[in-house]
């Protein structure tokens, strides 16, 4: 079989939209489709071939959304959730990106927010961006940029993603306040960006043997897998300073809608999972600064609970 040219991976939940669904199928080009759902829940009835379902062997995230990724053969990934979609077009977006940015990592896509059920909105019809070959290139250090009638803002240029700045010393004063390294133009997150699959199976297979504490026994997380993989996927092929990506310019690639009422954002600590990143990257004050802000911060809203009670 041929390799198709992007994987679009979703780890779901059940009662899922059949709205959105029937949206993703829309997706014109040489697109797999993975789905991975629960434990015990039934796979979702279609015809389509391009799309495959996988129930995982544990409920969460992070086991839902590698599962995935480990199924993908598209020579690039895109991993969304299920109340996300996208231009039909994102297969040529994705070509057209790569086929001028060889050695690019990751394009990550401009998006637009809509209220849960605004079906108005997110049944708009997609506006095409300008073609990624004839767009400016905003750098992200602005003191370059000398044509102020080409900016990011204007839609008219793809704006430069340096590497994350891991290789900054460790800031003490992050145990008192909160740390000021992850300000930039550079990216933390991995969900909704199209990246390289190559460099994502390497660094899958990394990050599943760190997960190895010694013998049969691993450390697995249930949730947060896109702060810990879009930055261990950097620091696996840190390049001090280089450019690994853009941000696409509006209109937007991808429309997310907000959570429905029985499924509101709950609290969770990252740092659970991304403990794994200094366990692995130990030389980076940069993941050191990311996880003792986020003791601090558990500490502090803790504290404040006690009090409040």
């Amino acid at each position: 079989m041929s390799q198709p040219v992007l994987s679009i991976v979703v780890p779901t939940r059940e009662g899922f939209s059949e709205h959105w669904f029937t949206k993703l199928l829309t997706i014109e080009g040489d697109v797999e489709f993975i789905l991975v759902h629960p434990p015990g829940m039934a796979k979702h009835p279609t015809t389509d071939p391009r799309l495959q379902q996988i129930n995982s062997s544990f409920r969460g995230e992070i086991i839902q959304r590698m599962t995935g990724m480990l199924n993908a053969t598209g020579k690039y990934i895109l991993t969304i959730n299920c109340d996300e979609y996208l231009t039909p077009k994102i297969v040529e977006v994705a070509t057209d990106y790569y086929t001028r940015f060889p050695d690019s990592w990751v394009a990550r896509l401009s998006r637009k927010n809509f209220q849960y059920g605004d079906r108005a909105g997110l049944e708009s019809p997609w506006q095409d961006i300008p073609a990624i070959n004839d767009l400016a290139i905003c750098f992200h250090n602005k003191a370059k940029n000398q044509d102020k009638d080409i900016s990011y803002e204007k839609g008219n240029c793809l704006l430069e993603i340096p590497i994350a700045p891991l290789n900054n010393k460790l800031d003490w004063n992050c145990f008192i306040r909160q740390r000021t390294d992850h300000h930039g133009t550079h990216t933390e997150n991995f969900d909704k960006k199209i990246w390289k699959n190559e460099m994502l199976q390497e660094t899958l297979q990394d990050i599943i043997e760190t997960m190895t504490f010694f013998g049969p026994i691993k450390y697995v997380p249930f949730w947060c897998l896109d702060r810990l993989l879009g930055l261990f996927i950097q620091a696996k092929f840190f390049e001090k300073g280089k450019i690994i990506g853009h941000l696409l310019p509006q209109p937007e690639q991808i429309r997310i809608e907000e959570n429905p009422p029985e499924y509101k954002k709950s609290r969770r600590f990252y740092i659970i999972a991304e403990i794994l990143l200094v366990k692995r990257f130990t030389q980076y004050g940069y993941l050191w600064n990311l996880i003792i802000d986020q003791v601090r911060g558990s500490l502090t809203r803790g504290i404040n609970f006690a009090l409040r009670r």
